[in-house]
C-alpha cells in the first residue's frame, strides 16, 4: 500500500522517473552553526493595507533590518492580505511594495490566500453576489500581484496559481516545507496536499491555511457558510495522516490560540492562530526553530510601537522531533 501511495503521489505531483546526476552538494551555511533559525508569521493585514498602507511597509524594512539578528530564513502570512479589491487595486499595490522590500534583501516569503483576496469579498467588506463557494476560487489579481513569477514557490496544485503550493527551503541544518492550502479547500486540494505530504516524508512541513483554529483555540467543524469541506476534514484527510507535519498556521478569526494535536504517528502537532485585526501596531509573529533542542519559541511584536504582545501568543515548545 504504501508503494501504490507513493507511486500516487509522484502521479499528482508530476514527478519524473527519468535518472539525474546528483547536483554538487552546497557548502554549508555558516548561519546553520547553531541550529537556530526563525519564521515570520504575518497575520491578517486587511486593516493595515486600507486604514494605514505605511504599517505594511514599516513592518517590512524591519524585518529586512533584523534578518541577520534573528536570523529570519522565510516569511508567510495566513490570508486576508487586503480587505477588498478595487479597479485600481491599490490596496494590492501598497502590499507590493512591502515585499518588494523583501525580495530585495533575499528574504524568501509566500502568502497564504483569505477570503478577502479573492472575489467573493467586495467593498465594505460585504460578501460579493453570486455564488460564493466558486468566487472563492477566483483570485486572479491577487496570483498577478504575489504569485508564482514572485513568491518563493517550489510547486502548485493548478498552473500558475499560489492558492495550493508548497515551498521548500533549508535552514540549520534541516528540510522544510511551507504547504499552503486554500481556505475551506476543496476536495481536490485537500486531495493534493495529501500528496504533497507523501513526497515530501523527509520534510517538516509547516501548513498554513487561512481558517483552522477558532478563536477559542477549536479546530472549526465547519465550511465557513461559503467553502467546500472544514478546516477538521483537511486534518483527518490529510493533516493528520504524515509523521512529519509539525505546525498549522491560521488567522480569519479571534486573535491569538494554540491548540497541540497528535497525528496518527503520535506526532505533536502545533496550531497557532494569529489573526490581530491590530489598528495601533504591527502584530508580526516570530517562530524561532532550535532544531538540536527539538524546541521552537514563539512571540508575536510590534515593530510600530516596539512592544512584545502579552496575551499568551508567546511560548515554547518542547519534543519537536525535527527531521534531519
Amino acid at each position: 500500500m504504501r508503494a501504490v501511495g507513493a507511486l500516487l503521489a509522484a502521479l499528482v505531483l508530476g514527478a519524473t522517473t527519468a535518472a539525474a546526476a546528483a547536483p554538487a552538494p552546497a557548502p554549508p551555511d555558516p548561519r546553520d552553526a547553531d541550529g537556530r533559525f526563525t519564521l515570520v508569521v504575518l497575520p491578517d493585514t486587511q486593516v493595515e493595507v486600507l486604514e494605514s498602507p505605511h504599517k505594511v511597509v514599516r513592518r517590512a524594512l524591519w524585518l529586512v533590518q533584523q534578518e541577520e539578528a534573528e536570523d529570519i530564513r522565510y516569511v508567510t502570512h495566513v490570508g486576508d492580505v487586503v480587505d477588498w479589491d478595487t479597479p485600481d487595486h491599490v490596496q494590492y499595490r501598497r502590499m507590493h511594495r512591502a515585499t518588494r522590500l523583501l525580495d530585495r534583501a533575499g528574504i524568501p516569503w509566500s502568502f497564504g490566500i483569505g477570503n478577502h483576496d479573492s472575489l467573493a469579498t467586495c467593498e465594505g467588506g460585504r460578501a460579493c453576489p453570486g455564488w460564493t463557494p466558486d468566487l472563492a476560487r477566483q483570485t486572479q489579481t491577487f496570483n498577478a500581484y504575489f504569485g508564482t513569477d514572485r513568491a518563493a514557490v517550489t510547486g502548485t496544485m493548478e498552473p500558475g496559481k499560489v492558492d495550493n503550493s508548497y515551498a521548500t527551503f533549508s535552514a540549520a541544518g534541516a528540510d522544510f516545507l511551507v504547504l499552503h492550502v486554500e481556505l475551506w479547500p476543496r476536495e481536490e486540494a485537500v486531495a493534493w496536499a495529501d500528496a504533497v505530504l507523501a513526497a515530501h516524508p523527509d520534510h517538516n512541513v509547516l501548513v498554513v491555511t487561512h481558517s483552522y483554529l477558532e478563536a477559542d483555540g477549536t479546530v472549526q467543524q465547519h465550511q465557513g457558510g461559503y467553502g467546500s469541506t472544514s478546516p477538521q476534514h483537511l486534518w483527518d484527510a490529510a493533516l493528520r495522516r504524515h509523521a512529519n507535519v509539525r505546525m498549522v498556521f491560521s488567522g480569519h478569526v479571534g486573535t491569538t490560540a494554540h491548540l497541540v494535536q497528535r497525528g496518527d504517528a503520535g506526532n505533536p502537532v502545533h496550531a497557532v492562530l494569529t489573526t490581530y485585526h491590530d489598528r495601533v501596531g504591527t502584530p508580526t509573529r516570530l517562530v524561532e526553530v532550535d532544531v538540536p533542542a527539538g524546541t521552537f519559541t514563539t512571540r508575536v511584536v510590534s515593530p510600530t510601537t516596539g512592544t512584545t504582545f502579552a496575551d499568551g501568543s508567546s511560548f515554547t515548545a518542547t519534543g519537536m522531533d525535527w527531521l534531519r
